[in-house]
């Protein structure tokens, strides 16, 4: 904002001096005052980086008297990404967004869930140096949609349904404080003494029956312990972009046992508008107990999940 005024001084100052000689007339002067005004921004805006990313992905297979076999199949799915960040003097925050859902449709069954996911993460940090700050950091994970298993039941050799999850069911909350470690813009790592994570479980089935390591009939549990948080992102080839973020958990209760969130996504820019991605999640919750196909309880185990998209981007902002 001081600029612009000061550019408007400038202006005017140039304007009386013109106008004396029948160089300027007012309309030149307002014309350039409104030129240089829209390409400044706000002081308080300038602090702030921004940036929004859509990508939808569309895949169809159609088979038609095909001697090798198979199943027709379509597959749809859509990923959001938003992140604001603020850097002033010796303070920062920055807030993540990551919105992702997707179905596909094998043969003639209907359209199932494959991807599903809503990530909010919020972190503020007060520099020590250049390398270190003090950090309060926030993080609340859950999905859209209801969730199922399917399985083969061998009696009587029959698909079966079970349901597994929902909106907020299980959501996960974490809250923590510590300090980060920055050594440059590509790498971090938080370490948080004193965090707090809160596991939702808003559904009477599922509470009901204790899933997720809440008490049976209830629909939270609040733990406390340490928490890690380590990033890293930077460019493995041209136009190849590798981004890895990990999170664990260890309740002080269990010292023995470390909740695992470790995410992997790999991005190969075509083009400004076609973007290839992989995405790899390893899951490891040991409040999450896993069953046989009998439904016998196996204790946790860890989880994978990976998808592979081809699709159109759009750079919103």
């Amino acid at each position: 904002m001081k600029k612009v005024v000061f550019s408007a001084m400038l202006i005017l100052a140039n304007y009386i001096s013109f106008a004396q000689e029948g160089k300027f007339n007012k309309a030149d002067v307002d014309k350039e005052l409104a030129a240089k005004v829209a390409t400044e921004k706000p002081d308080s805006l300038k602090k702030w980086k921004v940036g929004s990313l859509f990508n939808v992905n569309f895949t169809n297979t159609s088979l038609n008297n095909w001697a090798a076999g198979g199943q027709n199949a379509q597959t749809i799915s859509s990923l959001f990404t938003s992140y604001a960040n603020l850097l002033e003097d010796h303070h920062s925050w920055n807030n993540y967004i990551e919105l992702g859902y997707g179905q596909s449709k094998l043969g003639s069954a209907n359209f199932r869930k494959g991807d599903d996911k809503i990530i909010l993460t919020s972190k503020y940090g007060r520099n020590l140096s250049k390398k270190t700050s003090i950090t309060a950091l926030v993080d609340f994970r859950t999905q859209f949609d209801k969730g199922s298993k399917f399985e083969i039941d061998k009696a009587t050799s029959s698909e079966k349904e079970t349901y597994i999850s929902n909106f907020l069911a299980p959501a996960y909350f974490v809250g923590s404080l510590g300090f980060q470690i920055k050594p440059n813009e590509k790498f971090f790592i938080v370490l948080s003494p004193v965090t707090t994570k809160t596991t939702i479980v808003n559904s009477e089935i599922l509470s009901n029956a204790g899933a997720y390591g809440v008490s049976v009939g209830k629909k939270s549990r609040i733990e406390l312990g340490a928490y890690t948080n380590i990033g890293a992102k930077f460019s493995i080839a041209k136009n190849v972009t590798y981004q890895a973020n990990a999170n664990l958990f260890m309740n002080y209760k269990t010292l023995n046992k470390i909740d695992v969130f470790f995410d992997n996504l790999i991005s190969m820019k075509v083009n400004n508008f076609i973007v290839t991605t992989f995405n790899y999640t390893l899951l490891y919750d040991d409040d999450i107990k896993t069953n046989k196909n009998d439904g016998t309880i196996i204790g946790p185990k860890l989880q994978r999940k990976s998808v592979l998209t081809v699709g159109l981007n759009f750079k919103l902002l």
